[in-house]
């Protein structure tokens, strides 16, 4: 006992009535444990589904991106119109085509996240895919023109 008390002789100390047992305690002490787990498990639960549903393949397709889209853009902007000229202007290719493949980089995330840009990039493979038809048409065309034009020498 503290500050000077000093306890009778003879006298034990009780719990007063009313007081839980060690057994009691226990079950409680197992009850707090066990709806902490089950508040921990649900919220486990919750962020798994959170991240599933914000990383699947159609989440840009609801939308979701609108901050992340202006900001791309932006970043995209930045790297042209400052930067890559900025790197140009020095002679520095090494430079200039880091950083054209790091808005080829942001151009293709922004196309992955905002359907509006995305729409922008399947227009332009199917462009890209024609031109390179017409490129081996061009390349088959000229084959055949040597071969005629040299007498059958050139294959």
């Amino acid at each position: 006992m503290s500050g000077g008390q000093v306890r009778p002789a003879g006298r034990r100390l009780q719990l007063p009535t009313g007081a839980a047992d060690a057994s009691s305690m226990q079950a409680g002490f197992l009850n707090h444990q066990f709806r902490l787990g089950a508040v921990l498990g649900l919220a486990l639960v919750f962020l798994i589904a959170t991240a599933a549903s914000a990383s699947s393949p159609d989440a840009g397709e609801r939308g979701r991106y609108g901050g992340q889209c202006k900001k791309l853009t932006k970043q995209i902007d930045h790297y042209e119109n400052t930067v890559l000229p900025m790197a140009l202007d020095r002679g520095n290719h090494a430079w200039a085509d880091a950083t054209n493949s790091q808005v080829e980089r942001l151009w293709h995330r922004r196309a992955d996240l905002c359907p509006a840009y995305g729409a922008e990039r399947t227009a332009m493979r199917k462009a890209a895919d024609n031109i390179r038809r017409f490129n081996k048409l061009v390349a088959a065309a000229g084959r055949a023109a040597a071969t005629y034009f040299s007498g059958g020498l050139l294959p």
